[in-house]
């Protein structure tokens, strides 16, 4: 497992369940890689090897930050 820190620029994510406005994206990346897995897809707009899902994790180190930032702006659905 190859797990890298990352300056992100957002944390929170616009939900599509109902009743939940928003959900809180700390990392990119899983340590399982299964393969039916939708989020595996994440990697190929990041030009990054889908085939290496579930060996790499990328972990947003601002994520404090970005969240106290993006509650303060977020409108509720």
């Amino acid at each position: 497992m190859i797990i890298k820190e990352i300056k992100a620029k957002s944390i929170l994510s616009k939900s599509g369940i109902y009743g939940i406005d928003y959900s809180i994206n700390p990392y990119n990346g899983c340590a399982h890689g299964c393969t039916y897995c939708y989020a595996r897809f994440v990697f190929i707009h990041k030009n990054i090897d889908p085939r290496d899902w579930g060996k790499i994790v990328f972990v947003k180190i601002n994520a404090p930050e970005l969240l106290r930032r993006e509650i303060r702006n977020a409108k509720r659905a």
